[in-house]
């Protein structure tokens, strides 16, 4: 009878070999989306180990590496790749390219929940022994990594000590941020902060771009000399209307105030929206159809029913970049249906893959996606009473439905 020899969670005896200081959560999230990010914005040939059991606020990063032409594998417990179940609360993360190896180690059983216990190796022989261990709990081949990427400058004491400077940075502010948010807001709000912090950020980076796609249609006009000065006052107008959206998102973090829902012009509202996406269509050769017709009002949030539009024109003008064809456009419509107002925002861009999983958080088509926007957008909606649907996607378009109520 052949005798089983159980394994041991060496990985954690690794951690707790070394003389680190715990490491918040939110600086270790910091870090693994510094070492991802880079590596997904330009893929290059690679490989990425993780185990990674909460994946609060990195879901969509790991939802892009899953679509992504690098290499990954998921070591968690219900992954199918481990011969046995003995890492509990031991997790990592493994990258691997010709340039650079990056291995993060971190254990959650520590005396504060906000907390781990961690090792770091960067660049260093050191990272085999890491890699054996993962290797000997797992049918995958480990041994072929190793041997495929070695990156150059190995054991740089330098190199290493900065990243260690770099870790204690990041969890000394992280730590101050976490005393900001404290004086705001209840202890047991932790999920909900990190899921505002998320979701405004991404609205942010919206507005944001919009600033920065305008910048640079002026730098190119004005190179040309041919730019007109109600041009020039219009864009900047827009971009000042952008940055001061960004500015309330800024104010609603520190806010214990949900929403502020007033009653709003619809009509004024959907030419806001029109005026702050027509960048995304400049020089696209779309065609920008408005039919703005209902003469009511609609209680919303200002800041989050416009950060919904921008977002549906935003994703309908990239969709367009994947797709060849004539007579391409945007439209928004307003409707009224009984004591209802209905926004339509549709594009002939081409269908929709996945549709039942289009709101779903970490879902996403595009290459460089973060699978928020939409998930974003259905759950802002919501919090002003209101639903968004898509309605209808095919080959011949694609219509999503904001329905919210009216006030005259």
């Amino acid at each position: 009878m052949k005798k089983i020899v159980r394994q041991q969670n060496y990985l954690k005896e690794l951690i707790e070999s070394q003389e680190n200081q715990p490491l918040s959560k939110m600086a270790l999230r910091s870090i693994i989306r510094g070492v991802l990010e880079p590596l997904l914005d330009e893929p290059e040939e690679g490989v990425v180990l993780h185990r990674i059991i909460n994946r609060s606020g990195v879901l969509g990063l790991l939802k892009r590496l899953e679509f992504s032409t690098v290499q990954g594998y998921d070591f968690s417990d219900d992954s199918g790749n481990l011969k046995e179940k003995v890492w509990a609360n031991t997790e990592f993360l493994c990258v691997l390219t010709h340039r650079f190896g990056i291995i993060l180690l971190w254990d959650n059983k520590t005396d504060s929940p906000n907390y781990v216990r961690y090792y770091s190796i960067l660049n260093s022989k050191l990272q085999n022994e890491a890699l054996d261990i993962i290797g000997r709990n797992t049918s995958i081949d480990i041994k072929s990594f190793q041997e495929s990427f070695k990156p150059d400058r190995r054991d740089n004491i330098l190199l290493n000590t900065s990243v260690r400077r770099l870790v204690a940075n990041l969890d000394e502010a992280s730590k101050d941020a976490v005393l900001g948010f404290a004086q705001t807001q209840y202890e047991n709000e932790e999920k909900e902060i990190d899921n505002n912090t998320r979701a405004i950020a991404h609205e942010i980076r919206n507005q944001l771009s919009i600033c920065d796609l305008y910048t640079e249609i002026i730098k190119k006009y004005c190179a040309k000399n041919g730019i007109k000065e109600e041009t020039i006052s219009n864009a900047l107008s827009t971009m000042a209307r952008a940055i001061k959206l960004a500015g309330n998102s800024l104010v609603a973090l520190k806010s214990t105030e949900k929403n502020i829902i007033k009653p709003y012009k619809l009509k004024e509202l959907i030419n806001s929206a029109v005026d702050l996406t027509k960048v995304y269509l400049e020089g696209k050769d779309i065609e920008y159809i408005t039919e703005n017709n209902a003469d009511v009002k609609i209680p919303v949030d200002e800041n989050k029913i416009l950060a919904v539009l921008v977002n549906l024109v935003k994703n309908a003008a990239e969709a367009f970049e994947m797709v060849s064809s004539d007579n391409k456009y945007i439209k928004i419509k307003t409707e009224e249906e009984d004591e209802f107002v209905i926004i339509k925002v549709s594009n002939n861009a081409g269908k929709i893959e996945e549709p039942s999983k289009i709101f779903e958080e970490g879902f996403t088509t595009k290459e460089k996606g973060s699978g928020l926007g939409l998930n974003i957008c259905k759950k802002s909606i919501e919090s002003m009473y209101g639903k968004l649907s898509l309605e209808h996607t095919g080959e011949d378009y694609t219509e999503f439905a904001i329905r919210i109520a009216k006030v005259g």
